[in-house]
């Protein structure tokens, strides 16, 4: 229905996950990797501005329980620490290639483990699975092409913060806006 006098509502949920976003040189080096994967496999790359690192997909939430979910974030009390992203793979099943760490760090894994038990004890469902960190470099890829995956130099990311981040779905892919910012501690 067309809104003549422009006063729409924002939408009564957010599409949100949280995640470590990159610094601008780590940025530059991913996005360099995504374009090599793109011309290795094809399909549709990641946009440099979107490079990131989900800790969990929390999905569809009430606009009125975000302070709730930032508060909780805010109390995590974790170490920062390094990943170092080592590996090139591509998921067939979905057709998604990616950079991953051959040894994640325990604190990044406490990292999502502290965010999942904070997202249950407030009652907030997410997207519960096995955690594999991966960072998406190409949708739609062809994973027969470039099947060796030769390792890649091997990406070293500073993780200092995280953040809350809402998904917009467009056709032309996801936008993101950072909501928040939580150090580590």
């Amino acid at each position: 229905m067309p809104d003549p006098e422009g006063l729409r509502r924002p939408a009564e949920t957010a599409r949100v996950f949280f995640a470590l976003w990159p610094d601008e040189a780590t940025r530059a080096r991913l996005d360099r990797l995504a374009a090599e994967q793109h011309r290795l496999r094809g399909g549709r790359r990641t946009r440099a501005e979107t490079i990131h690192l989900t800790l969990v997909f929390v999905g569809e939430l009430s606009r009125d329980r975000l302070p709730e979910l930032g508060t909780r974030a805010a109390e995590l009390v974790v170490p920062s620490f390094e990943i170092v992203f080592d590996r090139v793979d591509c998921w067939r099943h979905n057709r998604i290639a990616f950079l991953t760490a051959s040894a994640p760090p325990e604190a990044l894994l406490s990292l999502v483990g502290g965010l999942e038990q904070a997202l249950d004890q407030a009652g907030i469902r997410f997207d519960r699975r096995p955690y594999k960190p991966h960072i998406t470099l190409v949708r739609h890829a062809d994973c027969r092409r470039a099947s060796e995956n030769p390792a890649p130099d091997p990406i070293r990311w500073a993780a200092r913060d995280f953040v809350l981040v809402e998904s917009s779905l467009r056709p032309e892919g996801a936008r993101y806006a950072q909501l928040d910012r939580y150090p580590l501690r």
